[in-house]
């Protein structure tokens, strides 16, 4: 695979089937268009933060405290409607699976239906 995979695997105990195609479609779609010094800063910083984010979610004032490196990966993955469904698709398969504090963007939509 490639580091983001790693570093998204590296975030959960869970890893079903359904979960790790998911981890590989982003993973797979990002290595498209991020150059690898993005892709290893990225993984960086899903390691070091223990999450992923929601890139078009985040506020003007998250994107800003951002490190450099990840204000512009942003830059690239938010305006690309692939990589922001497939980044919404990962972290909606965390919650699914009760994985909120990786995926805090979806934590508060992510109630269990009764």
């Amino acid at each position: 695979m490639n580091v983001i995979y790693d570093a998204l695997v590296a975030l959960t105990t869970v890893h079903d089937q359904e979960l790790l195609a998911g981890f590989e479609r982003y993973a797979e779609r990002l290595a498209r268009v991020l150059t690898p010094d993005q892709l290893e800063a990225y993984a960086a910083e899903i390691q070091t933060s223990g999450e992923i984010r929601i890139l078009e979610e985040l506020t003007p004032a998250e994107l800003a405290a951002l490190p450099p490196a990840m204000q512009e990966i942003a830059v690239v993955v938010i305006p690309d409607i692939d990589l922001t469904m497939e980044n919404r698709r990962v972290a909606a398969l965390l919650n699914q699976r009760g994985q909120h504090q990786v995926a805090p963007d979806l934590h508060s939509v992510a109630a269990p239906l009764v």
